[in-house]
This record gives C-alpha cells, sequence and structure tokens, in this order.
C-alpha cells in the first residue's frame, strides 16, 4: 500500500468504525454533550457555547493537550482541521503554515494570541519569525477559530485565530530525551482573596538531530544539525479586577539552513519576544462586560551565516559573513463592551489604538558590502541611516467593531458584525460578517457562515531595503478573503462529527515581482480553494476514544501574473491531510495515546511523496502529586521531508527545496505538583 493509500485508508477505516461500535459510559472526561456546551470566547470576545457559535471553533483542553503528548505551538497545528504545518527548524520565510489550501510563509496569515495578546509582530505579519517554538506546559487551554476572524480581530486574522489561555500552577518538572533534550520549568501561585499572582519559567536546549545526505551549495558538508534552545518566563498580579500579565520567550539555535544556505560552526540564530499587558475588567455580570488593556511587545531577532566562500569574488580574505539584526515595538490599547438588551440579544462593541515601528532594522557583515566590500576583519553592525535593511516608519492604527447576537427562538440564532480597520501607510478596510445556526434538536446544529478578511502589507513588505537585493513597495494593497462556510454538527451519546464545507476566495496576494534586474514586492496573484473538513470524536468503549480529522482539497487554483515566478499554491499543498488519535484509559491513573498525521502528495518535494507520521504518549499519575509522562515524536522513524516556500538551489538541475524532519524523538519528565 502507498503512503498516499495509507492516508485515505486510515480515515475511511475511522468512519467505518463510527458505524460499528458500541460504546460504554466514558468516566474520565466531559462527556461529548457536555463538550458542546463548553463556554469559548474567542469567537465573539463573550462567553458563548461552543455548539452555538458563529464561527468554525476547536477545543482544546489542558487534559487532550497533555494526553496527545503536545508539547510546543508547532505540534498543536497537526491537530487542528484544515491546518497543515510545513515547519522545520528554519526560523524565516523558509517555513510555512497551510491553512485551508493557502500556504503562506511566517504564518502571517494566522493570528495567535497569548491570553489575548498578539503574539504577531509587524516586520512580517507573522509568528515564524521569531517564536514558533512556544510552549505549551503551563497551557489551561486553546480556543481556535478555523476560518477568518479579522471582524474581531483585525489583520492577520485571516483564514484562523489561536488564543492560548495560561495558567501557572505551583509545581516543577524535569525532561530528559533524544539529541541529548535537557529541560525543566516550573511555577508558583498565589491566590488571595483580592491579590493573586505567580511566576513561572521554562528552560529548554537539545543538541538537534544529526541530518544527513544534505543539500550544501557550497559542497563542503553531507551533514548538519538543529541544535536548540529555549527559555520562556510569564508572571502575572492581579488586584481589584487589575491583572499585570508578562511574557519573555527566548529562542537560539545553530547550524542547519539560514539564509537557504548551511554552514555548521557559523550559522546562528537569537530571537527574543517581550509581551506585556495591563488589563481591566469588570467583575461577572450576566447584563454587561467591560475590559480594557493597554499592551506593549517588543521583538529581537539576530542572524548569522556564511553567503559566500574565501577566496570567491571579492572575498579573497575571509568567507563572506552575513546576518540581520532587527527590533520591532509596538503598543496597543482596546476597550471591549458587551451589554445584554432584553433577554435574547447582546451587543457588543470596541475601539482599538495601534503605535507600531521597526526602530533598529541593520544587517551584520566582516565585509563593507554598502561600500567596496573591504575587509574589516571581524563581524560589524552597519548602523548608519543609509544602511538601514528597514525603513523606520511609524504605522498608527484606529480600529472599532460592533457585533449583534441574536437567539430567536429555541431553534434559530444569529449573529452579524462589522469591523472598521483605518491605517496611516495604508488602505483602510472594512469587514463584515454575518451567521445563521439552526438547532432543531439537541443533536444537529446547522451553520450558515460568511465572513471577510485581510492581511495588511506588514512593516518589511512596505519599507524593506534588504541592501539594494529586493524592495518593499509602499504602494500594496491588503490581501483579501471571502469565505462562505456550511456547517453540520451532530452530537450523539458516544459518537460526534462536525462537516465544514468552505469556499475561500482571496485577493491581492503579495510576493516577489520580478521586472529586469530588480525584485520587489507587489500584489501580483489570487487564489481559490474549495474543500471540506470533517472533524469526528468516538467513544469505542467506556476506557477507548477515537477522535480525528480529515481535510480535503476539491480545487485549489492560484492564479498569476504573466512571468511571475510565484510557485502556486497546488504544487505546495496536499490535497488530503488528516489525524487520527486513539486515547485508551486503563484506569483513573493512567492514558495511553496513539496519533497518526497523514498527509498526500507535495509537488515541490523531489520524491512528491505522501508521509504518516505516528506519535504515542503514555501519562501515569503516581499519586495526588506526582506524575510521568513518556512522548514519542516520529515513533516509526519515518524519513519524510517538508518543503520550504521558496527554492534554496538546484539538484539534479531541478529546483530544490526542502528540509528534513527529525527522526524518533522520545522524552521522558516528572512532573511534582505542590
Amino acid at each position: 500500500m502507498t503512503n498516499a493509500s495509507a492516508v485515505h485508508f486510515i480515515s475511511v477505516l475511522s468512519v467505518l468504525t463510527v458505524l460499528n461500535c458500541v460504546a460504554e459510559e466514558d468516566i474520565y472526561g466531559l462527556s461529548l454533550e457536555e463538550l458542546q456546551n463548553v463556554s469559548v470566547t474567542i469567537a465573539t470576545k463573550t462567553d458563548t457555547q461552543l455548539r452555538y457559535t458563529p464561527s468554525t471553533v476547536s477545543y482544546f483542553s489542558k487534559q487532550q493537550i497533555q494526553q496527545l503528548g503536545i508539547e510546543t505551538l508547532s505540534e498543536l497545528f497537526a491537530h487542528i482541521p484544515g491546518f497543515y504545518s510545513m515547519y522545520n527548524s528554519v526560523e524565516g520565510n523558509q517555513s510555512y503554515l497551510i491553512t485551508r489550501g493557502h500556504p503562506q510563509k511566517y504564518a502571517n496569515t494566522l493570528l495567535v494570541l497569548i491570553n489575548g495578546q498578539r503574539l504577531n509582530e509587524d516586520y512580517t505579519g507573522g509568528i515564524n519569525y521569531i517564536d514558533r517554538f512556544v510552549s505549551l506546559h503551563n497551557v489551561e487551554k486553546v480556543e481556535v477559530i478555523r476560518g477568518p476572524g479579522s471582524t474581531l480581530y483585525g489583520s492577520n486574522a485571516f483564514n484562523g485565530v489561536i488564543n492560548i489561555v495560561t495558567k501557572i500552577e505551583n509545581n516543577i518538572e524535569v525532561a530528559l530525551g533524544s539529541f541529548d533534550r535537557r529541560e525543566i520549568n516550573g511555577g508558583y501561585r498565589y491566590h488571595g482573596e483580592k491579590l493573586s499572582f505567580g511566576i513561572d519559567a521554562r528552560l529548554y536546549e537539545d543538541d538537534g538531530d544529526t541530518l544527513g545526505n544534505v543539500f550544501d551549495r557550497f559542497n563542503l558538508q553531507t551533514t548538519t544539525n538543529d541544535a536548540h534552545q529555549a527559555n520562556q518566563v510569564e508572571a502575572f498580579i492581579s488586584f481589584a479586577g487589575f491583572t499585570l500579565r508578562n511574557h519573555y520567550l527566548n529562542s537560539k539555535r545553530k547550524n542547519h539552513y539560514l539564509f537557504r544556505r548551511l554552514r555548521d560552526g557559523t550559522a546562528e540564530l537569537e530571537t527574543k519576544h517581550w509581551l506585556s499587558r495591563l488589563e481591566y475588567q469588570n467583575s461577572q455580570n450576566e447584563d454587561w462586560m467591560l475590559k480594557t488593556g493597554f499592551e506593549y511587545s517588543k521583538a529581537k531577532r539576530k542572524s548569522l551565516t556564511a553567503l559566500e566562500l574565501q577566496g570567491t569574488g571579492p572575498f579573497v580574505p575571509a568567507d563572506f559573513l552575513f546576518g540581520e539584526n532587527f527590533t520591532h515595538d509596538s503598543y496597543r490599547a482596546n476597550v471591549d463592551f458587551s451589554y445584554q438588551l432584553f433577554d435574547d440579544h447582546r451587543v457588543s462593541s470596541g475601539l482599538e489604538l495601534v503605535r507600531s515601528q521597526v526602530p533598529g532594522g541593520y544587517l551584520r557583515s566582516n565585509y563593507n558590502i554598502f561600500g567596496d566590500l573591504e575587509y574589516f576583519g571581524d563581524v560589524v553592525e552597519l548602523t548608519e541611516p543609509q544602511q538601514r535593511i528597514i525603513l523606520d516608519k511609524e504605522r498608527r492604527i484606529k480600529m472599532a467593531y460592533v457585533q449583534w447576537e441574536s437567539i430567536w427562538n429555541e431553534n434559530w440564532r444569529s449573529t452579524i458584525g462589522l469591523r472598521r480597520d483605518s491605517y496611516n501607510d495604508v488602505a483602510n478596510r472594512t469587514n463584515p460578517r454575518a451567521a445563521l445556526i439552526y438547532a432543531p434538536n439537541d443533536q444537529h446544529t446547522f451553520k450558515v457562515i460568511y465572513g471577510e478578511a485581510y492581511r495588511v502589507p506588514s512593516l518589511g513588505d512596505l519599507y524593506d531595503e534588504e541592501s539594494g537585493l529586493t524592495f518593499g513597495n509602499q504602494n500594496l494593497q491588503p490581501t483579501t478573503l471571502k469565505a462562505l462556510e456550511l456547517v453540520h454538527q451532530y452530537v450523539g451519546e458516544d459518537f460526534s462529527i462536525s462537516t465544514s464545507v468552505f469556499r475561500n476566495d482571496i485577493d491581492d496576494l503579495i510576493d516577489f515581482r520580478v521586472d529586469g534586474d530588480n525584485v520587489f514586492l507587489d500584489n501580483i496573484a489570487s487564489n481559490s480553494a474549495r474543500g471540506v473538513e470533517i472533524d469526528w470524536q468516538l467513544r469505542l468503549f467506556a476506557k477507548v476514544q477515537l477522535k480525528g480529522f480529515i481535510t480535503h482539497l476539491f480545487s485549489n487554483q492560484t492564479r498569476i501574473e504573466a512571468e511571475q515566478q510565484t510557485t502556486p499554491s497546488h504544487l505546495l499543498v496536499p490535497r488530503t491531510y488528516s489525524m487520527t488519535s486513539l486515547v485508551y484509559y486503563p484506569n483513573q491513573n493512567l492514558s495511553v495515546s496513539v496519533s497518526v498525521n497523514g498527509r498526500g502528495a507535495v509537488e515541490v518535494l523531489s520524491d512528491k511523496d505522501s508521509s504518516t507520521v505516528v506519535s504515542a504518549a503514555v501519562n501515569y499519575q503516581l499519586n495526588d502529586n506526582m506524575s510521568l509522562s513518556l512522548d514519542v515524536n516520529n515513533a516509526l522513524d519515518s524519513n519524510y521531508s517538508t518543503s520550504a516556500i521558496i527554492p534554496f538551489g538546484e539538484k539534479s538541475n531541478q529546483p530544490f527545496g526542502e528540509y528534513q524532519a527529525r527522526g524518533r524523538n522520545v522524552s521522558l519528565s516528572y512532573r511534582y505538583q505542590f
């Protein structure tokens, strides 16, 4: 059986199992009916039962994340219907995230929030340039909008929104694993009648997997590794309705590809991100809610690698070393207000003000790349005003939204909304949404959802100088999305299934335009995708749960202007991808899970092959305070690759751009809760 056939077989087998099983009572978690009644806030910014959300929403509890062995944000993507991650150890424009058939570098069509604060930075608009190794070790829950969210959240809430909600607890945890992994994390929390505070920290390091038979344009090495280090700190204090929360994220790596080149011993990259938010929320009131907040975000990225070897062209004295150093700052203030009108209608509104800029953006090199290429001897940061890699332009945004939620009778509900975003440097944008929900009984729910979204050109898109090699474009238009979904949800005693048929039409995609010797960003393409997401959950027996999803694209077409070189989406995206997870509870202290992630063929890969990756997790509660967890990623040690969105060379006279995934990765952790 081929890998492509295996992907489809696993999904078909799962559906057949649904039709032939008899389930028993589950005593280890929420029933399927109770899960549909869980309140989420991501789809409306108000408490709404999962069943009635006016968006297609996925919900992950802390228990689910632990049972499935999900440790980081990038691992979570594999469990979200419609999402497929082509992430690798490279931070930059080589990794990309697929959302409903659309591949986007930097993951800048996905908005990621941590406790409601934007993680996306405005240099790229995405998360991959800064924070792709975000740990979920202290997560309380994760809520996900699958589809547009710009009517509530603005730019980059294009094809999805993720809100990671954390909870600091009194605990300490240590872990060891493959590739010489070392990790320790722990937290302390005080909860008083009026005052609460806490701090949580994580230190992580591994030496990386050894990756063989790699592509090296210098022909100097045939192996490399992807060593990685990450630190994460969170602290909060709450008093009288006010909460001050701070996050610090730091990631370091060396070797592997950087700027599409290998150079072990030279290549290095470090990113830092600070997030701070002061928030006030009125005490819980059935009739009205007021939330105000002020945010500050600061991101830094510093890199270095070798672009040319000693003796090549003018670089005779030493290898030509090259890197970047940039800083991003953002300030954001917001007010959200919601009021219950009568018993069946709720109106919500909000305002936001933003100021964002890149005050530091410079190149680093051991040659004077802005002069006569004289050799400096050491790596020097080129900080003259005319040497900036991005112009220091300030972005100012004013935003306002309004939303009306209505319950017409016991069967019919609706939500309508509108948001206006006004910019000082790009075109303004208004995004509407509308959802009609029909629930004839407790088992069936039908939804018709229409939404529009946009991705505003980032500060890099507009103002990048790139040392004269490529240029930003201050005349760029926002990339826009019009999305229509038809959703049916069925929830039985032992089986639930949600089917979403979607149509996405994207215009004004931004990519590089080639005009003679000039390369600059421009709106050069559009995309149309039609597909279906099937998300299901089944209780096979009292102690066995089976859940998963399959996403299939009926069509995925990218229209590109003549003579431009953008890679069309159908070459980067598998037509079908799926996830199936089985969780077994032998008793209340033990859980065992096995997850199978599969995708169809990807045309840009050299073997154009599909892949199937198996992961597993075992969690054992020793007593009320102590637990052990065993996580195994790529359990079968499958040899597979992820593709790069931009080729980085030629192999056998064909464009080549792919990265080997890590082999089998085993980790064992011990947690003590006090």
